[in-house]
């Protein structure tokens, strides 16, 4: 299912760009890009490359079913000519009802500012509100200044609450928060 697409004007050369819902077969892929964006951003995530290299092909196969098709998490790519150039990630847990986590935001830093992490952000707010999300919640590291504004271009608010990234404990996370979502 297509969440979003951008269609490049005719004949202008510019391919492209589909927002859509990982699919079930696409393990390999998925674990293509998030060694992808640890290689690029290794403090923007919660993981380290090698925490990422450990998981078996198996570990990746089935996060890509359950992303596909789950009723509490899914994953999203953005595609251009079969090339992923951008994933998010969101979830609802029990602990926080009526929320959902955007996690695992990345875009190929080729293509940023291109409109890509708009349009991933956009995916995980309609799949929130189709699950009867009513805040989006996301922990960022304190330092990005350019993930920080893409967020607040796209409605979330930064709230006083910090903890440590967990792969990099020197390093501080601060919660921004999105209401309604």
């Amino acid at each position: 299912m297509d969440l979003g697409r951008r269609e490049s004007a005719p004949n202008a050369g510019t391919p492209a760009l589909v927002v859509r819902r990982i699919r079930a077969h696409e393990g390999p892929h998925l674990r293509a890009i998030r060694l992808r964006a640890l290689a690029d951003a290794p403090t923007a995530f919660g993981s380290t490359v090698a925490e990422t290299l450990a998981h078996p092909q198996e570990y990746w196969d089935r996060l890509a079913q359950e992303a596909a098709v789950g009723e509490t998490h899914a994953r999203f790519v953005a595609e251009e000519n079969g090339r992923w150039c951008g994933m998010v990630g969101s979830l609802l847990t029990r602990e926080r009802p009526g929320a959902a986590h955007l996690v695992s935001m990345w875009v190929d830093p080729t293509r940023r500012r291109s409109g890509i992490g708009t349009a991933l952000v956009d995916a995980v707010v309609r799949w929130a509100r189709g699950c009867g999300a009513r805040r989006i919640e996301l922990w960022v590291t304190d330092t990005s200044r350019p993930a920080k504004s893409l967020y607040v271009r796209n409605g979330f608010v930064e709230t006083d609450r910090t903890q440590p990234l967990p792969s990099n404990p020197t390093l501080r996370e601060v919660l921004m928060v999105r209401e309604p979502a």
